[in-house]
C-alpha cells in the first residue's frame, strides 16, 4: 500500500511537515506508513476493518502504541499523528507518522531510583461497586471464535461489553484478549481487603473468580495473550498473561492484589516527580512468582523501561500491529445465559 503515497502529492507534503514536527530526539527513528486503504481482500472485505474518518480521530487525540505482532508486551513505537487523503485515481487511504523508540529518548526505573520491586500492602477498604459496573472484553473475531466468548461471558457477575478489534496483520500468531476492569477490582485482596457491605464483597468475589476461571479457559486457545486493563490516577495499567500454563496463570491471579497495589504507588511517584505516566505494562516473572513493571510510557511519548532489548528494532517492520476497535459494542451480556 506504500505506493498510495507517491500518488498523492497532497500526502507526502503533509509528511513532510509532520516528520519535521516529531524531530524531538524522543524517538529515535520517524517513518511514514499506509495504515489504511479501501484495498479490500480476495474475500472482499477490507484488509483493515476501520472506519477511516474515526480512525483518524482516536490516533490524532491519543496516539497509538505501535506493536511487534500485536503483542502488548513488546513496543516497539508509536503512531504519532495521521490523515486520509485520495489519490488521483480516487483511492482512499489513511497515511501517518511512526516514531520508534529505539535509539531515543530511553528512560529506566532503576536509573530514575524508582522502586519496583518492594512490597506495598494492598487497601484495607474499597468503595461498593456501582450498579453500572462493566466489563470490556475486545477481540478481533478472525482470532477468536464467538463460541469460546460464549463459554467465557455467560457466567460473567458483571455486564460484559463485547468490542470487535482490527489487529491490521494478515496472520495472527497470537490471541490477543483484552478484558477491561474497574481498578478496584485488580486490586482487591480477599485476605485483606474489606468492603462496605456483605452484598458488595459478594460482587468483588464472584469477580474475582470470574477472572480466575477465565485464565482457566485459555488453556482451549491457540497461543493466548490476556491483556487486563484498568484505569488508575490518569494511567491505563495492563497486567498480561501469556500462554496456556493454566497453574503458572493461577499463580499470577493470586500476586495481582499487590502488583496492584505496587502499579498504583508507582504512578503516584512519576506524577510526583513531574513526569505523568500514560500507560505501565506489567509481565509476570514465573521465576521469582512476581509481576514487575516491563515498561511505562510518559504523558510527554518518552518510554521508560529497564530491558532496551524490549524496543530494539533492527529493522523497519514490514507490517503494522495495531489495536484498533471496530464498529459499535456488541450486546451487553449478563451473567447465566440471560442476554439484552
Amino acid at each position: 500500500m506504500s505506493d498510495l503515497i507517491s500518488k498523492a502529492p497532497l500526502a507526502r507534503e503533509w509528511l513532510e511537515s509532520t516528520i519535521s514536527h516529531y524531530s524531538t530526539g524522543i524517538f529515535g527513528r520517524l517513518a511514514p506508513a499506509v495504515i489504511w486503504s479501501d484495498q479490500r481482500g480476495d474475500d472482499g472485505d477490507l484488509l483493515v476493518l476501520a472506519e477511516p474518518t474515526e480512525l483518524v480521530t482516536g490516533i490524532n487525540a491519543a496516539p497509538y502504541i505501535l506493536l511487534q505482532g500485536h503483542d502488548p508486551g513488546r513496543p516497539i513505537g508509536r503512531v504519532l499523528e495521521s490523515a486520509s487523503f485520495k489519490t488521483d485515481e480516487g483511492n482512499a487511504f489513511v497515511v501517518a507518522v511512526l516514531g520508534y523508540y529505539a535509539g531515543g529518548d530511553v528512560l529506566g526505573f532503576r536509573k530514575l531510583g524508582l522502586e519496583t520491586e518492594s512490597l506495598v500492602a494492598s487497601p484495607a477498604e474499597l468503595p461498593l461497586l456501582a450498579d453500572s459496573t462493566r466489563i470490556q472484553l475486545a477481540t478481533d473475531p478472525r482470532e477468536v471464535d464467538e463460541e469460546w466468548l460464549d463459554q467465557i461471558t455467560t457466567d460473567s457477575p458483571l455486564k460484559i461489553e463485547c468490542i470487535n478489534l482490527s489487529h491490521n496483520a494478515q496472520e495472527f500468531v497470537q490471541e490477543l484478549i483484552r478484558v477491561g476492569l474497574p481498578y478496584v477490582l485488580v486490586v482487591w485482596n480477599p485476605l485483606v481487603t474489606a468492603i462496605a457491605s456483605e452484598a458488595g464483597k459478594a460482587v468483588y468475589a464472584a469477580s474475582h473468580a470470574w477472572l480466575r476461571r477465565l485464565l482457566g479457559r485459555l488453556a482451549d486457545r491457540h497461543n493466548p495473550i490476556l491483556d487486563i486493563q484498568a484505569f488508575q490516577n490518569d494511567c491505563q495499567v495492563s497486567f498480561l498473561f501469556r500462554g496456556k500454563d493454566v497453574k503458572q496463570h493461577y499463580s499470577a491471579h493470586d500476586a495481582l492484589p499487590t502488583a496492584a497495589a505496587q502499579a498504583a504507588r508507582l504512578i503516584t511517584r512519576l506524577k510526583e516527580r513531574g513526569i505523568p505516566g500514560r500507560e505501565l505494562t506489567y509481565e509476570f516473572d514465573k521465576e521469582a512468582g512476581r509481576w514487575f513493571p516491563s515498561y511505562g510510557v510518559l504523558d510527554d511519548g518518552r518510554i521508560i523501561t529497564d530491558s532496551v532489548t524490549l524496543i530494539s528494532l533492527e529493522q523497519l517492520p514490514t507490517e503494522l500491529s495495531l489495536g484498533i476497535s471496530v464498529g459499535p459494542l456488541s450486546p451487553i451480556v449478563r451473567s447465566g445465559a440471560e442476554k439484552e
